[in-house]
């Protein structure tokens, strides 16, 4: 859906925040994540007729229900017909009478906005293209070897091999691929990728299991090959072990069959690649000569198959040492981010009366959001710049469910004092230049600019007796309220949770703001 409005986010990142939503997997998770990315979204109950669909967007996510259940699916109108997309294989034609049979009126539709701060996976595209490069240099070396014909269809298997290895792998792991999503989506009473994959057949020497021994066999098949061909050495011992592994298809096509009843087709792609590599050893067995296999021969093959099983034996404890952490890390955020659980600490807190009577002050957002973040914060203050990054990213997504109050501790016996010029004259600057001036001024100097660059484009403060007052009296209140370091977080004058990050701050606004709008009624319902 974000692709066909041309949004462009980072699918690793965005498939995390969705999984670590608090209510994943609800339709208020992928709202919530999309307002999260500064995507303009809304979820609307439609009637469900055919002036309806003319006033929809063309592309957009709706519920459908499908063999007594109900689920989501992209939606794009083709005008005589609707192109329904469960999963990147999963997809149907349907007409506008078919489409409303089986739509149930709940949609999510989503606008670029100028707000949308979208990313590309640069790291990702950088390691694809080292990995294609380096791919393309062993290639041509492998070509400059002048390979024979049944040396190339077997090292050419030997790579699809090391592909499809790979693949198994990692929906063995629970990660998607090109393939998996191709072999092993849309399980049915015969087909179930990983009810072979997980079964106790698929342990075979001790922690291997069927996918690692593929891997490693045509990892050390494909780096045997390529030695060989490269110091011009027959390949016979390589062909034998290719007719040595044809009995192990026999094995996973019995197990499959009659054991566990499923068929996983990521496997049977294996077995016909190993099935290909013994018919090319078949046709041409008269190129095979015992005299061929010497020692130098069986200690190069000795040492590719040792070479993969020993980068394997390092890198498959890593894996499942990620795999595991990388669900921890969402059960952690999912946990982290229920509001019930940062409400319940928030409310423990005593609330500070954050009042102060005749003076200007900064506040920014909606002065009358019944949601006040009141923070005390200096600019030289090291801990304090993200949280001006914090309080522009909230004004940003949530502009009117909150007023944001800046509060400096700044003591003004010294005039003269940098602190003291730039907080004063960054009050005056909001009072006689209005908020975006000023928080545009906080921006520069939260982030490095040199104190007097910053003077010499912003000026110093011309009514310093009134804007000192200010900061004298809100010095005067963080004393007697004991907040004696910056920064410091109010939350309607309850301090903000030392179990949470600041930053964890803006994922609550939207829970915080209607939490806030309930018990604003309650307490109009008793008075």
């Amino acid at each position: 859906m974000l692709i066909h409005n041309n949004i462009a986010l980072d699918k690793k990142e965005l498939e995390f925040q969705i999984q670590s939503h608090p209510s994943y997997p609800s339709l208020h998770a992928v709202t919530g994540v999309l307002d999260h990315f500064n995507i303009d979204n809304i979820a609307l109950d439609v009637p469900i007729d055919e002036s309806t669909l003319t006033q929809l967007p063309k592309c957009f996510l709706a519920q459908v229900s499908k063999e007594q259940n109900k689920e989501f699916a992209i939606v794009i109108n083709k005008g005589l017909h609707y192109d329904v997309i469960y999963s990147k294989t999963k997809k149907s034609k349907l007409s506008i009478s078919e489409f409303l049979e089986i739509f149930t009126g709940i949609i999510v539709g989503v606008e670029k906005t100028d707000l949308v701060e979208e990313h590309k996976n640069t790291n990702t595209f950088f390691k694809n293209s080292l990995i294609a490069i380096s791919g393309l240099i062993l290639l041509s070396l492998f070509v400059l070897a002048k390979p024979n014909l049944i040396e190339i269809l077997f090292f050419s298997t030997a790579i699809i091999g090391v592909l499809i290895s790979i693949s198994l792998k990692k929906q063995e792991l629970g990660e998607r691929t090109i393939l998996g999503n191709a072999f092993c989506s849309g399980e049915s009473k015969v087909k179930d990728c990983d009810a072979v994959l997980t079964s106790k057949g698929a342990n075979v020497f001790g922690n291997y299991k069927l996918s690692d021994l593929s891997l490693i066999y045509f990892s050390g098949l494909t780096l045997s090959v390529f030695a060989l061909s490269m110091l011009q050495v027959n390949l016979s011992l390589i062909y034998a072990i290719g007719l040595l592994a044809f009995p192990i298809t026999i094995y996973s096509i019995y197990y499959q069959a009659v054991v566990v009843k499923k068929w996983c087709l990521l496997c049977m792609s294996v077995v016909v690649v190993l099935w290909a590599q013994a018919a090319f050893v078949g046709f041409n067995f008269e190129t095979m000569t015992l005299t061929s296999i010497t020692t130098n021969t069986i200690l190069i093959t000795a040492i590719g198959f040792l070479l993969a099983l020993s980068i394997w034996n390092s890198l498959a404890p890593q894996l499942t040492d990620l795999q595991a952490l990388k669900q921890i890390k969402i059960d952690h955020f999912k946990f982290k981010r229920n509001f019930n659980l940062f409400n319940t600490l928030l409310e423990q807190s005593q609330p500070i009366d954050t009042t102060i009577d005749g003076i200007p002050e900064i506040v920014f957002g909606n002065p009358k959001a019944n949601t006040q973040i009141t923070i005390v914060t200096s600019p030289f203050c090291g801990h304090c710049k993200p949280i001006h990054s914090l309080i522009e990213d909230i004004l940003k997504k949530y502009p009117e469910q909150v007023n944001i109050l800046v509060r400096f501790s700044a003591n003004t016996s010294n005039p003269d004092n940098a602190l003291v010029k730039i907080t004063s004259r960054l009050i005056e600057l909001y009072h006689t230049q209005g908020p975006d001036v000023c928080l545009n001024a906080m921006h520069h100097i939260y982030n490095g600019q040199d104190v007097e660059q910053w003077l010499g484009q912003f000026g110093v403060c011309n009514e310093s007796s009134l804007y000192f007052n200010s900061l004298d009296k809100e010095s005067d209140w963080c004393k007697a309220n004991a907040l004696n370091f910056t920064p410091v977080i109010l939350i309607n004058g309850k301090s903000y949770p030392k179990e949470y990050d600041r930053g964890d701050l803006i994922y609550f606004i939207e829970e915080l703001h209607e939490n806030n709008i309930i018990n604003t009624s309650e307490l109009q319902t008793t008075s």
